[in-house]
C-alpha cells in the first residue's frame, strides 16, 4: 500500500557517523575506568542485582563463586563483570531474536495493510477461483431431466380425512402412505414453524433425508433401508402431533392448514411459506430435495 504523501528520507553525512562512533568508544572507555576504580562497590552491587534476577540460582554457577567469595572492599578482576554477563546476554539476545520473528510474522500476515493490499495478480477472476473453492465443488447441481428419470408425482393429502391432527394414533394410521421424502420435508417445515423440544430428531432427520437422497441421486432405482424409512415417518408423526414444549396455537394453525390442502405437495409448500416467514427454515433444510423432487424444491425456494 503506498501512502499520498510521504516525507523525503533525510540523509545522514559520513562525519556524523564517525562521531557518533568515538562518542561510543569514549563512553565505553568510561564506563571501563569506572568499573576499574568503583569495582568493591559496584561489584557487589552487580551481585546483588544478579541474585535477585535468578532468585538465588546465581550463586551456585561459577562466576557466581567468585563474586560471593571476594571480601568486602576488594577489587574485582576488571574482565569479571563482562565474562559473567556473557550468559545472559546470549539469554537476552535469543529472546529478544524470537520476539522479533513474532512480531514479523504478525506484522505480515495480520497487519491491515497486508490485508488491505491487492494481491499481486489483482481481483481478477482466476485470482477468487484460486482463492475460493467454486460453489460446484460444495454443492452437486440436480442432473439434467432426462438424467433424472420422470418427474415427482403429485400425491394425495392423506390427512385431509383425519378429524384431529392432535391424535397420533391417527396420524400413524395414513403415514406408511407418505413418501419418505414428503415425510422428511413435512418435519423439517413442520418443526421449524413450531420448534419440538427435542432438538436432537432435528439433526437426525436432517442427516437421514441428505443421506437418502444422495443416495437417490447416485441410483433413482435403489430402494432405502426400511429402518431409515420407518424413523422418518415416525418423526413425522412427532412433528404433527406431539404438543409438549410447543407453541399451540401455532400448532393448530398448522393441522389446520394442512387439513385444508388437497396434496401433500401444496400442503409442505405452505407450511414452508410459514417456516421460512419465521426465520428457522435454512437453506439445507430443504436443498437435498433438489436431488429427489426439484419442484417440491424449486417451490419452496420461491417463497
Amino acid at each position: 500500500m503506498t501512502p499520498l504523501f510521504r516525507e523525503p528520507v533525510a540523509t545522514t553525512s559520513p562525519g556524523r557517523i564517525v562521531a557518533l562512533g568515538a562518542v561510543g568508544l569514549i563512553t565505553l572507555a568510561m564506563l571501563g575506568l569506572v568499573w576499574w576504580t568503583f569495582s568493591p562497590v559496584l561489584g557487589q552491587i552487580y551481585a546483588g542485582l544478579r541474585l535477585a534476577e535468578t532468585a538465588t540460582l546465581w550463586r551456585f554457577t561459577g562466576w557466581g563463586r567468585y563474586f560471593m567469595t571476594i571480601p568486602a572492599g576488594q577489587p574485582f578482576a576488571f574482565v569479571a563483570i563482562y565474562k559473567s554477563s556473557v550468559g545472559f546476554g546470549l539469554a537476552a539476545t535469543g529472546l529478544t531474536v524470537l520476539l522479533g520473528i513474532l512480531a514479523w510474522r504478525k506484522r505480515s500476515r495480520e497487519h491491515i495493510e497486508v490485508l488491505i493490499t491487492a494481491p499481486a495478480q489483482g481481483f481478477s477472476q482466476e485470482a477468487i477461483l484460486a482463492a475460493y473453492a467454486p460453489p460446484q465443488c460444495l454443492v452437486r447441481a440436480p442432473r439434467a431431466e432426462a438424467e433424472t428419470g420422470p418427474v415427482a408425482p403429485v400425491v394425495a393429502n392423506p390427512f385431509k380425512g383425519l378429524r384431529d391432527l392432535r391424535d397420533a394414533r391417527a396420524v400413524e394410521t395414513v403415514a406408511d402412505s407418505v413418501p419418505w421424502h414428503f415425510a422428511a420435508a413435512l418435519f423439517l417445515t413442520l418443526d421449524a414453524t413450531a420448534p419440538l423440544k427435542d432438538r436432537k430428531a432435528h439433526a437426525t432427520v436432517l442427516k437421514a433425508a441428505w443421506a437418502a437422497a444422495e443416495r437417490f441421486a447416485a441410483d433413482p432405482d435403489a430402494e432405502l433401508p426400511e429402518a431409515t424409512v420407518a424413523d422418518l415417518r415416525s418423526l413425522m408423526v412427532l412433528a404433527i402431533s406431539d404438543h409438549a414444549g410447543r407453541n399451540t396455537e401455532m400448532l393448530d394453525q398448522l393441522h389446520d392448514l394442512i387439513g385444508a390442502c388437497d396434496t401433500l405437495n401444496v400442503a409442505i409448500t405452505q407450511v414452508a411459506s410459514l417456516a421460512l416467514a419465521s426465520g428457522r427454515l435454512f437453506f439445507p433444510d430443504y436443498a437435498w430435495l433438489c436431488y429427489v423432487d426439484p419442484a417440491l424444491q424449486a417451490a419452496i425456494t420461491s417463497y
